[in-house]
């Protein structure tokens, strides 16, 4: 045997050991079609690494296992409840842009809408029909993702400054995709070069297309429209309009060296807490080269794209007029804003501003990038 089988047989036993946890801890047994075995055990290899410390071992193990968990539970769900493929997903409206173009903060105010119904954080990681709101602390799957989180805060308590994350709001897509182990969330959060490198050739079409099958699922019992959020949708328009051709999509932009200092930060806390040697120079030129790769598709599919089924919006018209800027994208899409609704908005704006819990600071530099560099390849944003 030599060393690179030696090193795929042992990254499979690695493998297997998590899926075998993951049945532990819901007593199901069916993963689905296999296909995901192979960037499992890509990923799972990492945790014999001699450069993640014990903090960072348990948190990929746990990450591992609980995407794990999330297969097996829609695998269920789905043979449980057949009529989910007959549910239509309408005209969904959905959120993307380079990451901290403000898509949270655009999304979460939008979610008051009760019009919307989201991908509330808890049903990503146990995907089911949602059940009613009142009914929720007594589902298993909730009650993991509450756990899960205060572990996570307390581990990386500035994580709430840059990204806080609550069980029962909604989250990103980027939550279902990665129950196929193909997602951009492990080479971000994780120096995997040689994943990310398979991983950025991959088509991701048929992640899409379990997106909407998942959607459909957790939609069920909810005639609601559609309100979903993913900062990596950009960059993968084709695949989302292939899974929605009907989408409104609305991508926000933010002066890109803001935005890519600002996301450098939030993967440096990560990393410093999973790796002795962070390396968090590198972080900046991976995360660049990335991003503009998706800014270049993206332009690409504009060309083609009926007009109207995209709205831009600005960073600072929002921070300035975060109302003005939900009219504007409602009299876009044709939707209707109550005052009652814009007041809950108001609320809402007030009881979250966007220092809660600290000021986000960072420097450029320490990221690995420089400003021209950033704005050679991704212009004024």
């Amino acid at each position: 045997m030599t060393t690179v089988q030696a090193q795929d047989h042992a990254a499979e036993a690695i493998a297997a050991g998590l899926c075998e946890e993951a049945s532990r801890r819901t007593g199901l047994v069916d993963f689905g079609p296999d296909d995901f075995r192979m960037p499992l055990a890509m990923v799972a290899a990492h945790l014999t690494s001699p450069l993640l410390s014990d903090v960072g071992r348990a948190s990929l193990r746990e990450d591992l296992v609980v995407a794990l968990v999330g297969r097996l539970v829609r695998e269920n769900e789905w043979k449980k409840n057949p009529g989910w493929q007959e549910r239509k997903i309408d005209r969904p409206l959905i959120i993307c842009g380079i990451p901290r173009t403000g898509t949270t903060a655009l999304h979460k105010l939008l979610s008051v809408d009760p019009q919307f119904q989201g991908l509330e954080h808890w049903l990503t990681s146990w995907p089911m029909p949602r059940p009613q709101r009142t009914e929720w602390p007594q589902q298993q799957g909730y009650r993991n993702a509450v756990a899960a989180l205060e572990k996570l805060f307390e581990l990386i308590p500035q994580l709430r400054i840059s990204h806080e994350i609550v069980a029962d709001e909604v989250d990103e897509c980027l939550e279902i995709l990665r129950l196929d182990f193909i997602a951009n969330r492990f080479p971000s959060i994780y120096m995997l070069p040689d994943y990310d490198a398979w991983f950025q050739a991959q088509d991701e079409t048929p992640l899409y297309r379990r997106l909407a099958d998942t959607i459909r699922l957790i939609g069920l019992h909810d005639n609601r429209t559609w309100l979903l959020k993913n900062p990596g949708h950009f960059g993968h328009l084709d695949e989302l309009f292939e899974a929605f051709p009907d989408a409104r999509v609305v991508i926000t932009h933010r002066d890109p060296v803001k935005s890519l200092g600002s996301l450098g930060s939030v993967l440096a806390g990560g990393r410093q807490m999973f790796y002795a040697d962070p390396q968090i120079d590198t972080i900046g030129p991976r995360e660049l080269t990335y991003w503009s790769r998706a800014k270049e598709a993206t332009d690409r599919t504009r060309c083609w794209l009926p007009a109207g089924q995209i709205l831009d919006v600005d960073h600072l018209d929002f921070h300035r007029a975060p109302i003005g800027t939900v009219r504007k994208i409602y009299d876009h899409f044709g939707l209707t804003l109550s005052d009652e609704v814009a007041t809950s908005m108001e609320a809402w704006l007030a009881s979250n501003p966007a220092d809660k819990h600290g000021a986000h600071s960072y420097r450029l530099e320490d990221y690995g990038i420089t400003a021209d560099r950033i704005r050679s390849l991704l212009g004024e944003g």
